[in-house]
C-alpha cells in the first residue's frame, strides 16, 4: 500500500448519476435524500440481490468501510452510489451496465484501491465515455479521451510522487491522488485531500444497505447529516423503514462537466438512527439481476 503525503490511499469507490449542470455546487448548497427514490434506485441496481436498509450515514464513513455494504443516496438531481466492493480496474466495461440502470444524464466513477495501487477515475455524458484513466504508480492501464484541466498540473510534474521515484517507469504523479483530484473537481471534495472550502463529505448523507444475509453488525448507525431538509429523521427505529416507498428514477436533464470550486456544504446538527433489519424483495428471485449487482457479481462473491 502507499502512502500518500503520510497517509495510506483510502479504499472507496463512487459511482455518480447526474441531472444538474453541476454537481459540486449541488452538494455545496446542501444535499437531503429523496427515501423513496432512493429504494428505487437502490432496487433498481440491485434486483435479485439481497439487499437490506440498516440505517443512515454520510459519504466520509464509506472509506474502509465492510465489503458487504453500499451506501446510496438519491438527492432529485444527482444520484450516488459508494462503497469498497464497487471497485474497477476497467470503467470501460461499465458503460453498459450504468446504461441499463437508466439514471442520470451524466455519469462519474472515482475508484482508489490501496491493495493494488490503483487509482481510477472516468466520465460519460450520455451513454458515451468521455474521459477514463487507471493505473498504478509505474503502469498506465487505461487513458481514455482528452484529459480535464485539472490533470493539467499532474501530467507537468507539479505533483511528483515518492514512492515509486527512483523507478524509471515511474509517473510523474500517483494515479490514486489524479482519480481523487477527479473527484474533488466535479464533486467539490476529495476522499484522500481538499482543497481549501471543499465540500465536507461527512455532510453528504447516505442510506446504508447490508448486501446479502446478515452478518450481525448491522447494530447501531451513527449519521451526522438529516436525511431531508423538510422532514430531517426523528432518530428512532422507525425512521429508515417509513422511507422505503418506491418512487421513479430522476428523469434525464441536460448535465455538463465543471471545474468550479465550492464553498463548504452547510452543517446541521447531529443525529442518530437505527433502523430494523428490512425484508428482501417479495418479488420472484428468478428475476432479471439489476445492472449493479450483474457487473460487480455480489449474488455470488458475497
Amino acid at each position: 500500500m502507499t502512502r500518500l503525503g503520510g497517509s495510506v490511499l483510502p479504499n472507496i469507490t463512487a459511482l455518480w448519476f447526474i441531472d444538474c449542470p453541476d454537481p459540486a455546487a449541488e452538494l455545496a448548497a446542501g444535499a437531503y435524500i429523496e427515501p423513496d427514490k432512493t429504494t428505487d434506485f437502490i432496487e433498481q441496481a440491485f434486483a435479485d440481490t439481497e439487499i437490506t436498509p440498516i440505517g443512515t450515514s454520510d459519504l466520509a464513513a464509506v472509506v474502509d468501510g465492510p465489503d458487504n455494504r453500499v451506501f446510496a443516496a438519491h438527492f432529485g438531481s444527482l444520484a450516488v452510489l459508494a462503497g469498497t466492493s464497487l471497485r474497477t480496474a476497467d470503467p470501460t466495461e461499465l458503460t453498459g451496465y450504468l446504461d441499463d440502470l437508466g439514471v442520470g444524464h451524466s455519469w462519474a466513477v472515482i475508484s482508489l484501491d490501496p491493495d493494488t495501487d490503483t487509482g481510477c477515475f472516468a466520465r460519460w455524458h450520455d451513454g458515451e465515455m468521455q474521459r477514463a484513466f487507471v493505473g498504478t504508480p509505474t503502469v498506465i492501464r487505461a487513458d481514455v479521451g482528452l484529459p480535464y484541466p485539472f490533470e493539467g498540473p499532474f501530467w507537468a510534474g507539479e505533483h511528483p510522487q515518492t514512492h515509486a521515484s527512483g523507478d524509471p517507469l515511474a509517473l510523474p504523479f500517483h494515479p490514486g491522488e489524479l482519480a481523487d483530484a477527479a473527484h474533488l473537481a466535479w464533486f467539490g471534495f476529495g476522499f484522500h485531500t481538499n482543497a481549501e472550502g471543499a465540500v465536507d463529505p461527512a455532510r453528504v448523507p447516505v442510506t446504508v444497505y447490508r448486501i446479502g444475509p446478515d452478518d450481525g453488525r448491522d447494530g447501531f448507525i451513527e449519521s451526522s447529516v438529516s436525511l431531508r431538509a423538510d422532514n430531517p429523521p426523528r432518530g428512532d427505529a422507525d425512521s429508515t423503514s417509513e422511507d422505503a416507498a418506491e418512487t421513479a428514477p430522476i428523469s434525464a436533464q441536460g448535465a455538463s462537466p465543471s471545474d468550479d470550486e465550492t464553498s463548504p456544504i452547510a452543517t446541521t446538527a447531529p443525529i442518530a438512527t437505527t433502523a430494523d433489519s428490512a425484508p428482501a424483495s417479495d418479488e420472484p428471485s428468478s428475476r432479471t439481476p439489476g445492472p449493479i449487482s450483474r457487473y460487480f457479481g455480489f449474488r455470488g462473491r458475497l
